[in-house]
């Protein structure tokens, strides 16, 4: 897991769940590189973006406390 995006989620939660609440995104360099209804959507969005992967995969939700790094 890539701790400047760990900490970039922490940072702006508020403003990602006003942005994204209900959704999964991908996080990369403190930016959404992807966004789904779904873990999956979010992460074939983010491999479009950059297809030599290292992003964060986060539900957006006010209950979740679970954040996945994916190579």
């Amino acid at each position: 897991m890539r701790d400047d995006d760990f900490a970039w989620l922490v940072e702006h939660s508020s403003q990602l769940f006003t942005d994204y609440a209900g959704k999964w995104i991908a996080v990369r360099d403190g930016e959404v590189i992807g966004v789904g209804d779904t873990a999956t959507e979010a992460a074939q969005e983010a491999r479009e973006k950059v297809p030599d992967g290292g992003f964060i995969l986060e539900a957006i939700d006010a209950e979740a406390d679970v954040i996945y790094g994916c190579p």
